[in-house]
């Protein structure tokens, strides 16, 4: 399956919420949408998941090597990684209005 046109602009804001998870100083107003935007679904779904995930993007790997490194760590399969990081996605692009 073929990867979303929002898919790199969320993976960014989620990177940039997991590694700066205390509020930072935003340099633009998209940035400070993107957080917010991120805080508010993660809030919605299982404590759980949501520290799954902030894991998987405060890592300095590629998102596949990540998911990889996480699903071994925690006795995972990669594929329950991937679907949830694509529903969370498709939430965050629908509260940032991406689609």
């Amino acid at each position: 399956m073929a990867k979303p046109f929002y898919a790199d602009y969320v993976n960014h804001a989620l990177r940039f919420y997991a590694r700066n998870e205390i509020p930072p100083v935003f340099k633009s107003v998209s940035d400070k949408e993107n957080y917010t935007c991120v805080s508010r679904v993660l809030s919605k779904i299982d404590k759980t998941d949501a520290e799954i995930l902030c894991d998987i993007f405060r890592r300095n790997d590629t998102l596949a090597d990540n998911i990889y490194e996480v699903s071994k760590e925690r006795n995972l399969n990669q594929d329950v990684l991937w679907t949830m990081l694509s529903k969370v996605t498709y939430q965050i692009a629908k509260e940032r209005s991406l689609i």
